[in-house]
């Protein structure tokens, strides 16, 4: 039976879980969708009305592609139900945990539960329509797994952590990464306890000796539980990878299984090497020191009672601490390396990819905190007063802390470009109520709903914006995140360089803005006067950054098409 100092423990950890599935879930719909999630959200919806998917790395893995595409049909496609996987997944990742009870003390797994669930970067992007939140749950969940088969001597939790690292892999492909983090920390382990024979009057050849041989017997002890866990692994990423509808087709003709298998497997692999891998089609030409500086400003701006913290927490347990906990090394180790490894591997200077850093860097920081409770329960015990308060004050000002930076990063200024975790891609404009016209007016039109005027928002070749590769390379993308809104609205769209009206009678099929009928015309900033010299007077503009900075566009909309004014309410 649990002691009553575990149950509390307990409680705590749900309280965190609880904490943080309402900070996530909390007016998760309010920000417009960012250029990343309007991309995948629109062909999300192109997979919701052909039943047809398969495998494209550049948009990374299937989770949210099959999870939304499932939600879309039950709740109906709206930005917060797109978002919803990610704020959940988000929101139960203090959960996890709960897992390393055994290896970290009542105050550091309330601490860990905790920190996971106030963290801003973690917040923020638990709001947010990318996978990087849930490659980091997942994959700390299989780890949390993977310690209790050890801890308790049980292979089932071998095998569970086989299935969610599967669910790891479904979602980015840098759940690799992971593992390699994960393979890495553990050399850095292995090496120090050789590096410290002498010290136990043995030499490192017989260290290493002894570990080759337990790692060795071990498996061979658990082979019933890796097979278990490596057969989930396989079910996992088949049931997730294989394209549909041939995998449903499968379950009624199972001579197409292999097929289908090996498109799930081989071929995923495949479009994941060709994409990422060192000769893929993504390039990471980048500089890597200036990549590396936002990183470590992100951190600085969003995270810094967190790096703080676990800076405290890592030099504790190296240096002071009479017997150091691997686990605890080996989470310090994987949030150094995350730090330098993700510079060089991403493609993107993006505030997501400090959400890697910051899971692991939570361990540490745990421990962190509990060196400062520490102190301030042996100075209450000393009566000794200013002690006492420094203590609650550290402790206060990192709860005050992460809070305020919440509060303003997620809530108060979730678009503005003065918040360190708005990526380039997110509009710095709040055009909700122009976007409720465009869904109110598009079904009640014939014909053109939305123009695009202007070579920044036109396509001239013939191309399918239901397929990711055939847009790839266009300036299809320059209208993001619109294309999730018109879609989801089932607007007509088109687009035009031409302003005025054709002047002769070849011409006559060229769409132009002066002649057409769309209630709805997009186009830069700068063509404002030329297009408002060409449309009519019952049209209204209305302009907006369209990403955070620097892309000014202006929305014109008919004001007497049908659904321009909102419904009347009784």
């Amino acid at each position: 039976m649990p002691s009553h100092g575990r149950r509390r423990v307990a409680a705590a950890v749900a309280a965190a879980v609880l904490l943080a599935l309402a900070l996530r879930f909390v007016a998760l719909g309010d920000r417009i969708f960012h250029w990343d999630e309007a991309r995948v959200g629109y062909w999300v919806l192109q997979y919701a009305a052909s039943g047809e998917w398969s495998y494209r790395a550049i948009v990374h893995g299937p989770f949210l592609f099959h999870v939304d595409e499932w939600l879309f049909g039950v709740f109906g496609a709206s930005d917060a139900v797109a978002r919803a996987p990610v704020a959940l997944v988000g929101g139960l990742l203090p959960a996890t945990a709960w897992l390393f009870r055994t290896r970290l003390d009542d105050v550091e797994v309330a601490a860990l539960a905790a920190l996971l669930a106030l963290n801003p970067v973690l917040v923020y992007y638990s709001r947010f329509m990318r996978n990087d939140v849930l490659v980091a749950a997942f994959s700390l969940a299989a780890l949390g797994l993977a310690v209790r088969a050890l801890d308790t001597r049980r292979g089932g939790y071998l095998v569970a952590a086989g299935a969610v690292l599967g669910l790891a892999f479904t979602t980015k492909e840098n759940a690799l990464v992971y593992v390699g983090m994960f393979a890495g920390a553990s050399a850095l382990l292995l090496d120090e306890r050789l590096f410290t024979a002498r010290e136990r009057s043995a030499s490192w050849e017989s260290e290493l000796h002894d570990s080759i041989r337990s790692v060795g017997s071990g498996l061979l002890a658990w082979r019933r539980a890796v097979a278990g866990g490596a057969l989930a692994f396989l079910v996992v990423t088949v049931v997730f990878y294989a394209p549909r509808p041939e995998f449903y087709a499968a379950f009624g003709d199972p001579t197409r299984l292999p097929e289908v298998i090996a498109a799930g497997t081989a071929g995923a692999w495949g479009e994941f090497w060709g994409t990422w891998g060192t000769s893929g089609s993504v390039s990471r030409e980048h500089s890597y020191v200036a990549f590396l500086v936002d990183a470590v400003r992100t951190l600085g701006a969003a995270s810094l009672m967190l790096v703080a913290a676990a800076v405290v927490g890592f030099l504790a347990e190296r240096y002071v601490a009479d017997e150091p906990r691997d686990f605890v090394l080996f989470a310090a180790y994987w949030a150094i390396a995350s730090v330098i490894v993700y510079p060089a591997v991403t493609d993107i200077s993006g505030h997501w990819s400090v959400v890697h850093a910051v899971v692991p860097m939570a361990v540490p920081a745990a421990v962190g905190v509990r060196v400062v409770a520490d102190r301030g329960r042996s100075a209450y015990r000393s009566d000794d007063r200013v002690g006492v308060a420094l203590a609650a004050l550290v402790l206060l000002a990192a709860v005050a802390q992460m809070g305020a930076v919440t509060a303003e990063t997620s809530y108060l200024m979730p678009q503005d470009q003065d918040n360190e975790l708005v990526q380039f891609g997110q509009p710095g404009s709040d055009m909700r109520a122009t976007l409720d016209r465009v869904e109110r007016i598009a079904p009640a039109n014939d014909g053109t709903d939305v123009l695009y005027y202007g070579s920044h928002f036109h396509v001239a070749t013939d191309y399918d914006p239901t397929d990711p590769a055939s847009v790839s390379g266009t300036d299809w993308f320059n209208r993001l995140p619109l294309p999730w809104y018109t879609e989801r609205a089932g607007a007509v769209t088109d687009s035009t360089t031409r302003l005025t009206a054709p002047e002769t009678a070849a011409e006559n099929d060229t769409v132009s803005v002066a002649t057409t009928d769309a209630p709805v015309v997009i186009t830069r900033a700068e063509h404002y006067e030329d297009v408002r010299e060409q449309l009519g007077d019952e049209y209204e503009g209305w302009t907006y950054e369209l990403t955070a900075r620097n892309t000014v566009v202006v929305v014109f909309v008919d004001t007497e098409a049908e659904g321009f004014a909102e419904p009347a309410t009784d």
